[in-house]
Formats: structure tokens, sequence, C-alpha cells
């Protein structure tokens, strides 16, 4: 099993980071006007935001098993059979995905019958490739 991190471009890190920053200063501004004991939800929302901006830097990866590939972002999972993966190929796909980088591959792959396909980004590219594909011939 390998365990692959999503690439991250950094414009994305850093519209996370300035949104960030602007949320703990208006977090900040409230606690010395006094006015985050008086709306303490806002408080609440302004934390759930941090963390949600934050969730998929810290927890999107790519898990390769002998059997899957296993995708995690968020509190969602892709778990794609190996034998299933029909082509792997170069993309630069703006969809939304389980990717933090534009610097993407295309998984197709096939499940209950259905052409599917999925975008990831792993760091290593060439090193997920050939895991991927070596593993797989060894079946």
């Amino acid at each position: 099993m390998q365990t692959f991190r999503s690439k991250k471009d950094w414009w994305i890190l850093g519209f996370i980071i300035a949104a960030t920053g602007i949320l703990l200063q208006m977090l900040w501004s409230m606690q010395l006007r006094g006015t985050l004991e008086e709306y303490p939800e806002h408080g609440i929302v302004y934390a759930l935001v941090i963390v949600m901006m934050w969730w998929p830097v810290v927890n999107t990866r790519y898990v390769v098993t002998q059997d899957y590939l296993i995708i995690h972002s968020m509190f969602l999972k892709w778990t794609i059979l190996r034998n299933q993966i029909q082509n792997i190929t170069p993309s630069n796909n703006p969809l939304s995905s389980p990717a933090l980088s534009l610097d993407r591959l295309k998984i197709d792959y096939q499940k209950d019958g259905k052409n599917k396909s999925v975008l990831i980004s792993p760091k290593d590219k060439q090193k997920f490739i050939k895991v991927l594909q070596l593993d797989h011939q060894a079946n």
C-alpha cells in the first residue's frame, strides 16, 4: 500500500491563506469590540469556514493498495477497483475534483457497468502511475 498526497497549486494555497487571514482578522476585530460575546454564532461560522477550507489541504490523498485505488478528500471517498481502471491521461480540466492542482491525471474506469472518470493531482505523477501499473501487472 502506498499513499500519495495531492499536489497543491500556489494560487489555491494563497487563496486559502488570504481568506483565513481575513476571517481571523474579523474574529480578532469582533473580540476587541466586544461583539464576539454578543454574536457567538459569527465566531462559530467563521471557525467552521476556516476548518472547511483547510480540510482538503490536509486530507486529500490517494491510496494505492493491491486491489484498489482509494481517493480521500474531505468527507468524500472513492474506491476504484484497479482492474477496472481503463485509462490514465494528463489533464488540466478545472472541473471540481479531489485535486488541489490543475496539473492533474484523469482516471477513466468502469463501475457497475458504467464508464466513469475522476480527476486527481498526485505530487509525483510518474511514481503514482508506475505504482498503479506495476502492482496491477503483477496480479
